[in-house]
């Protein structure tokens, strides 16, 4: 993000880089600030049997979505590849951005319990390669819960929430109390967006076209048509009818007319003749694989994954806090990520999660506008509060204290 009059650049995000172009794309964020952000994907691809590489946003550019090989800097949450990060950050500054680093301030989301490793690499890389004038790492349950600020409850007055962050490697349940993240209660399901695309793509690679080298495209197809299920049992029935209301048909990008897609109800079949789509086109057939696919997150034991669902995740989160802070935790959860976006999520959260509390307990659960930017409309406010220059390392005390010091700011 970048606020001109200040020269501050802010970047939010782990592995989905929110920025701010001239232009909004997607979201536009924080209104009384008058930014904007654009979000992108945190990778680079490139069509087959092109030489021309694609770096962050302008796979957004990218009309044909079939036949793209993408590369992602990050596994798991965390960078794996540096010179690849490099290159999208400077692509991003200089081509989207148009700022100097040189005189612009940093906010950077990191994942939780970082590793200090990783923690001196994203100094360097700041300080070093990018000459930063400043840097300020937060982690993006903050944010968050800053955003949500804007309502005046008791709990955030108390800045007291439990975060779920359904992000693109993990799920979290960050617990926070007086702006503080309670490390003791924070739990993670080892399940995200990632498994979610690849899940899908295994299931209609098995039962109808083989996508297993289409991931960009069947990420999109899964945003497109996935839901998640309120009753499981009676979407399985009414999905084993031969009408069955959940089928749909996504016709895949054919290069040519149809350059990203998109998705149709099936063609009723008329004694006589052959349905079905034109010979030239072909389609994704989808049924009981749009609300199976986003069940993992409740049941991640449909994939023998050894862990409980996002509800009790949850539960488990808060009972590893001091019982006085039950009430003020269960009475604000904040969703956020890209997988709490899923229409039905907030819904059937709600569901499995109130057997689980308490019946004296509230139990309330907000899904802000746009869970994927709800991070970076937080650090939007959160850069003009004295908390942020208290948390700020500035590149003279990097260059004088280094490493000890960001790990002092950290803790404030």
């Amino acid at each position: 993000m970048a606020d001109a009059p200040a020269k501050r650049a802010l970047l939010a995000g782990k592995i989905q880089c929110t920025v701010t172009p001239s232009i909004p794309r997607h979201f536009a964020c924080s209104p009384t600030a008058g930014w904007f952000c654009r979000v992108f994907p945190n990778c680079t691809a490139r069509a087959k049997g092109v030489r021309q590489i694609l770096v962050g946003h302008q796979l957004l550019d990218k009309h044909d979505l079939s036949a793209l090989r993408t590369r992602r800097p990050c596994d798991r949450g965390f960078v794996v590849n540096w010179e690849l990060q490099r290159e999208i950050w400077s692509h991003t500054f200089t081509s989207l951005l148009d700022i100097s680093t040189t005189n612009s301030g940093l906010l950077l989301t990191e994942p939780l319990f970082s590793l200090p490793a990783m923690q001196d690499a994203t100094q360097q890389m700041v300080f070093e390669d990018f000459g930063f004038q400043s840097l300020c790492v937060c982690p993006a349950a903050l944010l968050s819960l800053q955003h949500a600020k804007a309502q005046e409850t008791a709990a955030n007055q108390a800045g007291c929430a439990l975060v779920l962050d359904a992000g693109f490697s993990f799920s979290h349940a960050v617990p926070i109390f007086s702006d503080v993240v309670l490390d003791t209660g924070v739990r993670r399901l080892n399940l995200g967006g990632k498994v979610l695309t690849n899940y899908l793509k295994e299931l209609v690679s098995y039962r109808s076209i083989n996508l297993m080298e289409e991931t960009y495209l069947v990420e999109h197809i899964k945003d497109a048509v996935c839901f998640v299920s309120n009753n499981l049992q009676e979407d399985l029935t009414m999905a084993q009818q031969s009408h069955s209301p959940h089928k749909l048909e996504y016709v895949l990008p054919d290069g040519l007319t149809n350059l990203t897609g998109f998705v149709r109800k099936p063609e009723p079949a008329v004694k006589g003749k052959s349905g079905g789509l034109p010979a030239k086109e072909l389609a994704v057939a989808l049924n009981n694989e749009r609300f199976l696919v986003p069940e993992l997150l409740f049941h991640p034991s449909d994939i023998s994954l050894p862990q409980a669902g996002v509800a009790e995740l949850i539960h488990d989160a808060v009972n590893a806090v001091h019982p006085d802070l039950h009430g003020l935790l269960y009475s604000n959860i904040i969703l956020s990520g890209g997988s709490s976006c899923c229409p039905g999520f907030k819904d059937r959260l709600l569901k499995d999660l109130r057997p689980l509390v308490p019946d004296h307990f509230e139990l309330n659960i907000t899904l802000p506008e746009s869970p994927v930017v709800c991070a970076w409309q937080g650090g939007s406010s959160f850069v003009s509060t004295p908390e942020y220059n208290a948390m700020t390392l500035t590149k003279a005390e990097y260059e004088e204290q280094g490493y000890d010091r960001l790990q002092t700011v950290s803790s404030v």
